[in-house]
């Protein structure tokens, strides 16, 4: 019997395969460009952009397969923000007039804070919990200056799926450029 006929299935079993899973990666890990209102960045492929009622928003995203029934907004999303802030006002400025009373008596708690580098550039991170409508969040913000404008990106979930989302949010993050 002639060895050939069943060593080429063999290898073409393996070829249909092993293509498959690389298919099957690639659809897991696709991405979508936002590119709007002076912003861009990249987000997560089975994302959607989002609507938001944020004040200073200029682009949101979510996850839809998170969707609150009674608000119609995702639990896990970004929205980047560009809050009004005066001519001049440096990130640290910024970021300190905003927290200076986030925290006291609000139900908002801390849970970290400090500097991080966003595309060689130094921004500010804090991290901290927070209660909206009834439903408990973990908040993760990143406050960056570009282009003489301060954005914040704002990432938040429920708190037992926050760190799972971390690589979602590192890629917005990571990607972002105000113009």
């Amino acid at each position: 019997m002639n060895k050939y006929p069943v060593i080429i299935l063999t290898l073409l079993f393996l070829v249909v395969i092993a293509s498959g899973c690389v298919i099957n990666n690639n659809q897991q890990n696709q991405t979508k460009n936002y590119t709007q209102n002076g912003v861009t960045f990249t987000y997560n492929g089975t994302w959607e952009i989002a609507n938001t009622t944020a004040p200073s928003a200029l682009a949101a995203v979510g996850d839809p397969s998170t969707v609150n029934p009674t608000t119609q907004y995702p639990n896990t999303f970004v929205i980047i923000q560009k809050p009004p802030v005066a001519s001049g006002t440096d990130l640290q400025t910024a970021y300190n007039q905003n927290y200076a009373s986030f925290f006291n008596n609000t139900g908002n708690q801390r849970v970290s804070e400090g500097n991080i580098t966003v595309n060689n550039v130094k921004a500010l991170e804090n991290v901290y919990t927070t209660s909206s409508g009834g439903v408990q969040k973990e908040m993760r913000v990143v406050w960056i200056s570009q282009n003489n404008n301060i954005y914040v990106i704002l990432c938040g979930a429920l708190p037992a799926d926050f760190n799972n989302q971390q690589k979602n949010f590192d890629l917005v993050i990571n990607s972002f450029k105000g113009q």
